[in-house]
């Protein structure tokens, strides 16, 4: 098992590797293929509680103190802690179903009609620390821009986002799309997303980037000398980097890209 670490980084590093560097002595004892180039083939964990996007009172500070860390990592534990002890195996149901998700509540249980309730902490891995690199933690997995947020959406991109969400109606158990013009969200499941079928990858768990989510965090590199893969544990999607290789033409889409290094 290699050291945890943002494949993310890794994986630039891996495939920014085209010509062996000179090793120096003390760098013996980092694995090589058979050419010297080093080798990042193993098993990788990206969950953690570092997030994607800079909280706001962090500015442009790139980096945690130690106290905001363990802080950070104290909090985590109390809020797993506090929902273990909610739900016992022979608790019954809550008599109006679970409550509502919220926008700025941590994961709650939600789903279907009447809310009965889905995932718990026995199904989730938000990963048990915040990253470091270089022996200091970061404060975001966003580096750039500079405040470590992403950046503002397009116009266009803010005008679809709204008509998706004004087609967007509630489970409430009663097949309401029937009443509607064109086709219905759950006519078949060629009208389902990708991911809900399983295709490819929840969120950007395939990438690229390949980003921490929910659970299913783990991937697997395997490195020959020209070629690196990703097996991604969510939906098992495996990503192949053509090292020294070329790309496939304009027409030519596929589901994940075209990686090459």
């Amino acid at each position: 098992m290699l050291s945890r670490a943002s494949l993310a980084v890794a994986t630039a590093a891996a495939i920014a590797l085209l010509a062996p560097p000179a090793a120096p002595a003390d760098d013996e004892a980092i694995p090589r293929t058979a050419s010297g180039r080093p080798d990042f083939t193993g098993d990788y964990e990206i969950a953690t509680l570092t997030p994607l996007q800079r909280p706001r009172e962090f500015g442009d500070n790139l980096y945690l103190t130690s106290e905001q860390a363990e802080e950070i990592v104290g909090r985590e534990r109390e809020r797993v802690a506090a929902r273990a002890a909610v739900r016992q195996i022979d608790e019954p149901p809550p008599p109006g179903g679970a409550p509502p998700i919220g926008l700025g509540d941590e994961f709650r249980e939600a789903s279907g009609a009447g809310n009965v309730g889905g995932y718990n902490n026995f199904w989730t891995d938000r990963g048990s620390d915040v990253f470091s690199i270089d022996g200091r933690f970061r404060t975001s997995i966003i580096v750039d821009p500079p405040n470590g947020r992403m950046p503002q959406l397009t116009a266009e991109m803010m005008q679809r986002l709204s008509e998706r969400r004004g087609r967007r109606q509630g489970n409430d158990g009663t097949a309401w799309w029937l009443d509607v013009e064109g086709p219905g969200p759950y006519d078949g499941p060629e009208t389902l997303g990708v991911p809900e079928r399983c295709l490819i990858g929840f969120g950007s768990t395939g990438g690229p980037p390949m980003l921490p989510v929910l659970y299913n965090n783990a991937k697997r590199i395997v490195q020959t000398e020209d070629h690196l893969m990703i097996l991604v544990e969510m939906v098992h999607d495996a990503r192949i980097v053509r090292i020294g290789g070329e790309h496939i033409p304009e027409d030519e889409r596929r589901w994940l890209g075209d990686s090459i290094g």
